[in-house]
């Protein structure tokens, strides 16, 4: 069974069959075992090699009508820094150095990413093509030393506005509201959600266009959005922590009502207990404590979530002011690699056949 797995549809054959550069042969590594396509037209997949023996990502290849997408993933630990593709009939059209050395900065798609990036995607019209495409696609990756947050760069991502609705909490709710979020480019989704206004109301499964706000926004002291926003440092360290369902005593466990009156004592000065259910003073006082010792000036970091404020579009209707966490990995711009030394990969194939250790590979539009 795990034979059936690593064989494609391509066949092991001397790339002389195909019509490409004749007495190249495919390298030691068997491109069998490194790239995969199951069916002609589908989904192919092949290692990309650093150094041409460490495995630093996937490329992944799909077809959809005339529209090729080719998928560079960095894997676990890995960023790339610039990417390299030639989509070609024949290895013959390969930009190369007098047949022998393929040249990547001369293949027709080409990209340099600073800062570097663990995706990135090419979308190739083969409109008018054979039943195979020749593929040779390069990358420098790096090893990722450590990530480094810019909350500028979140800010910066943020869509202006986006359209909200939340859902009540029920009894064993991990929030107070189930907020899903439309119409915000990278920020649709479902997120937990927490109240930070006691002053209005906001109703059930209803559709609100709000401006989106990181909590972290320069200018959020300034907007008057809570009455003590010194303390959204704490609010953030505590969404960090998921108290709802984790044990409080021997005998009890946080509740989303205990987090919701954290919330509250830290942002406004009138507090209600409305909608929290199952709740204690003494477990909020021990949120609260808790926060006071470890969450003093807590910055997120890139593994960490963030609170994003979705405030009313429109100030003249009743409407809560909400928070959602969001994950900042899920945001490019937010998290930045430090890399190594740079690594020249290739994804595996068969050899090109020149001096630099080239790999290509076919994919198989059609039988």
């Amino acid at each position: 069974m795990m034979i059936l797995l690593l064989i494609s549809c391509e066949k092991n054959q001397d790339p002389a069959d195909k019509g490409g550069q004749g007495g190249k042969k495919p390298n030691d590594m068997d491109m069998i075992s490194y790239v995969i396509q199951n069916d002609c037209g589908g989904e192919l997949r092949a290692d990309l090699l650093a150094g041409r023996n460490t495995k630093a990502g996937e490329l992944i290849v799909t077809l959809n009508a005339n529209i090729l997408k080719v998928t560079y993933v960095a894997g676990d630990g890995w960023a790339i820094s610039e990417t390299h593709l030639s989509v070609t009939n024949s290895l013959e059209e390969v930009p190369s150095n007098r047949g022998s050395n393929p040249v990547p900065g001369l293949f027709e798609h080409h990209s340099d990413h600073q800062p570097a990036v663990t995706g990135f995607t090419y979308e190739v019209s083969i409109k008018g093509v054979g039943e195979e495409l020749f593929i040779l696609a390069h990358a420098v990756v790096s090893p990722v030393l450590e990530w480094k947050t810019s909350l500028e760069g979140f800010s910066e991502s943020l869509p202006e506005t986006a359209v909200l609705k939340v859902d009540y909490p029920v009894p064993g709710s991990l929030s107070y509201f189930t907020t899903t979020i439309t119409e915000g480019g990278i920020l649709d989704g479902t997120y937990s959600g927490w109240c930070i206004d006691v002053g209005n109301v906001i109703y059930n499964n209803t559709d609100y266009k709000a401006k989106v706000i990181s909590s972290f926004d320069p200018d959020f002291s300034s907007l008057g959005l809570v009455d003590k926003p010194e303390n959204m440092d704490l609010v953030n360290w505590i969404i960090n922590q998921d108290y709802p369902g984790k044990p409080a005593t021997e005998e009890e466990f946080f509740t989303y009502g205990d987090v919701q009156r954290a919330i509250w004592l830290l942002l406004e000065n009138d507090i209600t207990d409305s909608g929290l259910d199952d709740w204690s003073q003494a477990r909020v006082n021990k949120i609260l404590e808790e926060a006071d010792n470890n969450g003093k000036g807590f910055l997120p970091g890139c593994d960490d979530k963030i609170a994003i404020i979705l405030l009313p579009d429109d100030m003249t209707q009743p409407f809560q002011i909400t928070i959602s966490p969001v994950l900042l990995t899920e945001f490019p711009s937010a998290c930045e690699p430090v890399c190594g030394k740079n690594e020249t990969a290739w994804a595996a194939g068969y050899d090109f056949g020149g001096s630099n250790w080239a790999m290509y590979f076919t994919y198989c539009i059609k039988e």
